[in-house]
């Protein structure tokens, strides 16, 4: 009976000491699926940023497709024609304008002259029916050499520059908001111009 009764006693024991392994088990599974594994999945993807090879954290020389190729006219060594000077430069999404910026700039060539004064600022530039009215401050009359010769190529350099752009025919140029008769006395600048490329030496 007493050997029945230690049977009994081990089998109730070893059946109690199962349901707490499993429930034991259980709770510790739950705590890795709550606690431990987020942590670890946090760490990881921290860990991915922090991780990176040298080679991909450095910076990455801008793309050919981040730059746009503009055309831009200045005057020859004698002052008496217009020669293109192709720039690339940053691309943006008024490159019109940003073309005009450039040929203020000036050339970079050493045998070609600016044809527009330094000083000028573009106080707008906006196209409207193929038209590009270019707005520039009073100092592209205040400090224009003058001439007959040396407006025309104020005048052409900019028509020629804009109307390089597939949506523009005729550029309108104005002077602090107002269209003027003429910019040095001697060209007609108050109606819209067209291109002419009469203006550009002829290359051998």
């Amino acid at each position: 009976m007493a050997r029945r009764r230690k049977k009994k006693k081990n089998i109730f024991n070893s059946t109690v000491n199962l349901i707490l392994l499993i429930f034991l088990l259980v709770a510790i599974f739950f705590l890795i699926n709550r606690f431990v594994l987020p942590w670890y999945k946090d760490r990881g993807e921290i860990g991915i940023e922090l991780e990176k090879p040298i080679e991909e954290i450095r910076e990455e020389p801008p793309s050919v497709l981040e730059e746009a190729e503009i055309v831009l006219y200045f005057a020859d060594d004698n002052g008496q024609f217009l020669i293109p000077e192709a720039r690339r430069i940053k691309k943006t999404n008024d490159l019109a304008k940003q073309a005009v910026l450039e040929l203020i700039k000036g050339p970079t060539g050493s045998d070609l002259y600016p044809t527009i004064p330094p000083a000028t600022i573009i106080n707008a530039l906006y196209i409207s029916d193929r038209i590009a009215y270019i707005d520039l401050s009073p100092e592209l009359i205040k400090n224009h050499p003058g001439g007959s010769t040396g407006e025309l190529l104020t005048v052409n350099s900019l028509v020629l520059t804009l109307t390089s752009f597939p949506d523009i025919d005729k550029v309108q140029i104005l002077v602090g908001g107002s269209s003027k008769d003429t910019l040095a006395g001697h060209i007609d600048v108050s109606m819209p111009l067209e291109r002419d490329e009469s203006w550009l030496r002829k290359t051998l």
